[in-house]
């Protein structure tokens, strides 16, 4: 049993290693022991979308605060995660993910959408509209 337990180890191991080998060079590690995630905005129609890549970060951890400016992003590994991949440098260390994002453009953050699934958090959030005040010329 112990051996069939250590074989399936090392198998899942290396299923970990191959994965995060095509990734390329690992994200920035800041001195807080936070993993910098690949993240991307855009503006698309009236929306901004900013997609994050958080691989092995469980979706009840994930902290996200949307600004008008920016958004940030904070989460840990899972624990499942963690248990079977600590050996793999990736992991080793790190305590999770933590990003500050600029955003192309002025959001409402009020009315921002987040969905999380496989790895990937999308969030969307209206443009901001223009802000002004009426002026009476006299």
């Amino acid at each position: 049993m112990e051996r069939a337990v250590r074989e399936f180890s090392d198998e899942l191991t290396s299923l970990v290693e191959s994965v995060f080998s095509s990734l390329g060079p690992s994200p920035y590690i800041g001195p807080d022991k936070y993993r910098r995630p690949l993240a991307h905005a855009y503006l698309e129609e009236n929306m901004v979308i900013a997609v994050f890549e958080l691989p092995g970060a469980p979706k009840n951890s994930i902290r996200l605060n949307v600004r008008e400016d920016e958004i940030e992003v904070e989460t840990g590994f899972s624990e499942e995660l963690l248990s079977q991949a600590s050996r793999h440098p990736w992991f080793r260390g790190i305590k999770g993910y933590r990003r500050t994002l600029p955003l192309p453009r002025r959001v409402e953050s009020g009315d921002a959408k987040a969905i999380y699934r496989d790895g990937v958090l999308v969030v969307k959030a209206p443009v901001s509209g223009a802000k002004g005040v009426s002026v009476k010329i006299e």
